[in-house]
């Protein structure tokens, strides 16, 4: 008798992260210059035309096809007529809690599949949990699509031991700047030193780097959402004042919190909309 267990930690943390599902039918109001997200922008257009330009290279977005934006692809788009489309904003996690496109440097486009676009659409329009399920089960053959078509892999999911996981897990679910190597030993009944070996060799990344990346991953999810004031944003995060929190992000994406919000607040539907709080 033969038996293969795959990784089931791995299975439970890859998933597709929904952030925004959409149909518009968009006339020449929507453009827009600067435009950066965190998340994947998924566009399925249905009729019309569109375009992308990232400096002098000119992406057109034509009916039948399915286009990738990638997190943090800054972008001007625009459409000089009409465009229908379905629009997805979406994370793509991998057990480490990165996401799996962040490489990605470039706009990929693959044709529709027969019916794809009329049942996407229904999934969307619908209230019904197992039509979610659809949603994402077309969303993953999609990428599965792309990623087959412009040769993105490979991308192997890697084995760790329990206690880089359990650190992992507990960075990623209270990430601050306050949290250091000691804290996490202490809590794991283990040495500072040997956590930080054996998380450095099995994740080629030292703990301190893996805490600002889950840090400023959650900063940048919190400024596309304007709701959410910056002082907030800094304070829960871990940041001792505002200033200090805009001083480091500016070293990391050469840009301030305010700009780049500025700038993540377009999607590929236009400005993002929420109800507004008391700063």
């Amino acid at each position: 008798m033969l038996i293969i267990e795959k990784m089931g930690y791995n299975f439970r943390k890859f998933d597709i992260e929904i952030d925004q599902a959409a149909y518009a039918n968009l006339d020449t109001t929507w453009r827009n210059q600067n435009v950066c997200h965190p998340c994947n922008q998924l566009y399925f257009v249905k009729k019309g035309i569109g375009y992308h330009c990232c400096g002098s290279k000119v992406f057109t977005l034509k009916a039948g096809h399915i286009y990738l934006v990638p997190a943090g692809f800054t972008y001007d788009y625009y459409t000089d007529s009409c465009m229908e489309k379905l629009y997805f904003s979406i994370y793509v996690n991998t057990m480490e809690h990165y996401d799996l496109f962040s490489n990605l440097e470039d706009i990929y486009e693959i044709p529709f599949e027969d019916n794809e676009y009329d049942k996407l659409k229904e999934c969307v329009e619908s209230e019904d949990y197992y039509r979610f399920m659809e949603m994402k089960m077309i969303l993953y053959r999609s990428l599965i699509r792309m990623a087959k078509a412009h040769h993105f892999g490979p991308a192997p999911a890697k084995h760790y031991s329990q206690n880089v996981k359990m650190i992992m897990e507990q960075i990623k679910r209270n990430p601050s700047i306050t949290c250091n190597i000691e804290s996490l030993a202490e809590k794991m009944f283990l040495s500072p030193s040997k956590l930080r070996r054996s998380f450095q060799a099995e994740t080629g990344i030292t703990i301190g780097k893996y805490i600002d990346d889950m840090v400023f991953q959650k900063a940048k999810r919190m400024l596309s959402m304007e709701n959410i004031p910056i002082s907030k944003i800094s304070q829960e995060l871990g940041f001792c004042d505002q200033f200090y929190f805009s001083r480091r992000f500016k070293q990391l994406f050469g840009t301030t919190p305010s700009e780049y919000r500025n700038k993540s607040l377009y999607t590929g539907l236009g400005k993002r909309s929420y109800s507004k709080t008391n700063e």
